[in-house]
């Protein structure tokens, strides 16, 4: 073996060692962790919107099923003397026709189960060798649920640029299941790019849309600062039909009741 091909094995090993290493930290330290806080859910209890677009398509294929319009919206509602920050959200996110633009409210003659989630309370904690503690509760009466985020929240700095990466598979009995990848783009805070934060998911799933087989979901979001520089398009139809998602929850008293 030439003196290259030592020095290529040898890169090569530091380089996986080091992936290795990073995958299992998580990736965050207080900076990073103070950016995801205050892009995700910003710092002084105020709403932080994200206005988001996309497409499904068949899977595979890639014909065009559906357009997706929505909004994600969350305050922070506390942070405990041990850096525990407290999250309140809800999000909703309407299917369009592609063809005429009206919202589809009708799949094979069934009801369309448009994606709305009224509350989801979630915890974020750094831990002590970078990775995030925390989980995120949703639903109400005997669906509520909690789901123990386990590391699964990464972060990467590319450039000045803060990367936050977030994977979620589900199993079903029925041999279905999903899988989800976020990722959150966020620039410098001297930057004077807008928007200052972008977050895009990829999506795999089986939907009535699908006629029985999965589908593809691509959707893009950017923040926007108000409620009211959302796109009037979705504010007609929150307004109109959905007026609860004009904020997100305002405290604890108001996810408890969702809760019930």
């Amino acid at each position: 073996m030439n003196t290259v091909s030592i020095r290529t094995l040898m890169l090569a090993s530091a380089l996986t060692l080091a992936a290795s290493h990073f995958a299992v930290a998580g990736g965050f330290d207080q900076n990073m962790f103070e950016r995801f806080v205050e892009s995700n859910m910003g710092t002084d209890g105020k709403p932080v919107y994200y206005y988001s677009i996309g497409t499904v398509k068949t899977f595979p294929g890639g014909e065009l099923l559906a357009n997706i319009e929505g909004v994600d919206m969350a305050r922070l509602l506390k942070r405990d003397a041990d850096g525990t920050v407290h999250k309140a959200s809800r999000k909703m996110f309407i299917l369009r026709d592609p063809k005429t633009g009206a919202v589809i409210e009708k799949v094979g003659g069934k009801p369309n189960d448009q994606s709305f989630y009224p509350y989801q309370y979630m915890t974020f904690k750094l831990g002590e060798h970078g990775e995030l503690h925390g989980g995120s509760t949703q639903g109400a009466g005997a669906k509520k649920h909690f789901a123990n985020f386990a590391g699964g929240i990464e972060a990467r700095r590319v450039g000045d640029i803060a990367v936050f990466s977030a994977v979620n598979s589900r199993q079903r009995e029925d041999s279905t299941g999903s899988y989800e990848m976020y990722e959150f783009w966020v620039l410098p805070k001297n930057s004077n790019i807008k928007p200052s934060a972008t977050l895009t998911l990829t999506l795999v799933n089986w939907h009535p849309l699908g006629k029985g087989k999965p589908v593809y979901t691509h959707r893009t979001s950017w923040r926007v600062d108000r409620y009211e520089d959302l796109p009037a398009s979705l504010r007609g139809y929150i307004d109109a039909k959905a007026p609860l998602y004009r904020e997100p929850p305002r405290d604890m008293a108001e996810i408890e009741r969702l809760q019930q």
